[in-house]
């Protein structure tokens, strides 16, 4: 009984220790990955800015010509959690050029500039590989040189390049004059194997002599790193031009013929253009407006972003209409709708000239009484003349119809009250005698 008391005396005091030793080491661990932990940290190779260079400085007409390559290490001082945090690929030195005057050696200061989720007054430059960046001035020249494109390959089958298109066209040199004086224009390649869009890329360019040999000189200096190309690539395509038509009762496609010269034009443009293009529409027809034979001329308009080839510009169409006539047929009878209550609806037109239109031996067919005439009264509201539209129904027949709108001339009046009945006479058989 005793050994198992002091068995478990001894394992509870174990136990006690290596808690001890946890709670020691937490509390090691909180101080030291904690805000009152200072440790230090080096970033090396980071590249010195020049602000004001290409503003400042080269309206003095002054560049660098040396100095402007400089890199630097920092050794970095801070609570732990700070530089953990801290992403060392986007700190900046920036050096300020403004207070350069003059040609010659010059020293400047400059200054850490951290990402903006670090707080500077948290964090201190222990040393520095320099302190100070020391640069040369020279006087600035200018040079403005052409740059040229070279394309390579060859686009797809059936694709047309057109000429490249630079931004920018032109390239404005810095450096001293006896740098600059030598070079000719700049140069990029461009690549449109089996292209079958237009090509847009950004391209490094070189820059060449007057004997067209490469030159590279870190003293030449310009604000421009990439050009942008632009190669057009285009591709044709043949549409079909084309006529709608409306038709009508006594006016369908099989009373008519149409030819359209040219049937078809070749479109020139993108391919995702022409792609979305299946045919040009002309014009809507409506075939209840066509005499027997007609012709219309139309100016050819392209679809935006393409152009029509072969210079084709106007179009004509013929059409002509076989076995169908027109026929007047005056109509003196009128209906109406929506007559105002108390008032009475009289036509002053003594009788309407109707066109009706369809296969001549239809038409022909068609009497006054075929035709029903009705005017909708329900937007009047008081007496007087009015001139109303009126809607023509044909009965009957379906290779005819009604060609044109119609109105009529009508009076509404009010309609007098009834006069009363007279009282009816009594009758004397009947009457009592006194």
């Amino acid at each position: 009984m005793e050994k198992k008391t002091e068995k478990k005396s001894k394992g509870g005091f174990i136990l006690r220790i290596v808690l001890s030793v946890l709670v020691a080491i937490a509390i090691w661990l909180y101080v030291d990955i904690g805000e009152a932990t200072t440790v230090r940290t080096v970033v090396r190779n980071i590249p010195v800015e020049f602000s004001g260079e290409n503003s400042i400085l080269a309206d003095r007409n002054l560049m660098l010509l040396s100095g402007y390559d400089t890199t630097i290490d920092l050794w970095l001082e801070g609570p732990r959690t700070t530089l953990w945090k801290l992403d060392k690929s986007k700190i900046r030195i920036v050096a300020n050029t403004a207070s350069i005057t003059e040609t010659g050696r010059q020293s400047l200061a400059y200054d850490v500039i951290y990402p903006d989720n670090v707080s500077r007054n948290n964090i201190k430059v222990d040393k520095a590989s320099v302190y100070t960046i020391t640069v040369t001035v020279g006087e600035l020249s200018t040079k403005e040189i052409p740059i040229y494109c070279d394309v390579t390959g060859n686009v797809a089958d059936g694709f047309f390049a057109e000429t490249v298109v630079l931004d920018p066209a032109t390239l404005t040199l810095r450096g001293q004059r006896n740098n600059l004086l030598n070079v000719a224009y700049a140069k990029v390649v461009l690549s449109s194997d089996e292209a079958q869009r237009t090509v847009v890329k950004g391209l490094e360019y070189q820059l060449y002599d007057y004997n067209d040999n490469v030159i590279v000189d870190e003293n030449i200096r310009t604000d421009i790193t990439m050009v942008q190309a632009t190669l057009p690539v285009k591709t044709v395509k043949n549409v079909p031009l084309k006529l709608h038509f409306e038709e009508a009762p006594g006016s369908t496609m099989d009373t008519m013929k149409y030819t359209i010269v040219p049937q078809e034009v070749t479109l020139y443009g993108e391919k995702d253009i022409l792609n979305d293009i299946d045919s040009i529409l002309l014009d809507t027809i409506y075939l209840q407006d066509l005499t027997q034979y007609q012709s219309f001329d139309y100016d050819l308009s392209a679809p935006e972003g393409t152009t029509i080839m072969n210079d084709v510009e106007t179009a004509t169409a013929t059409l002509v209409v076989n076995g169908v006539g027109e026929r007047t047929i005056t109509v003196s009878e009128f209906n109406f709708t929506n007559i105002p209550e108390g008032f009475t609806p009289k036509a002053l037109t003594g009788g309407l000239n109707i066109v009706v239109r369809g296969l001549i031996r239809s038409v022909d067919a068609v009497e006054p009484t075929d035709l029903v005439v009705t005017a909708n009264l329900e937007n009047l509201l008081t007496a007087g003349d009015y001139t109303v539209p009126v809607e023509v129904e044909l009965n009957g027949g379906t290779n005819v119809g009604v060609k044109g709108k119609y109105q009529i001339i009508i009076n509404l009046s009010e309609t007098p009250e009834p006069e009363p009945e007279p009282a009816p006479e009594p009758d004397e058989g009947s009457a009592e005698n006194p």
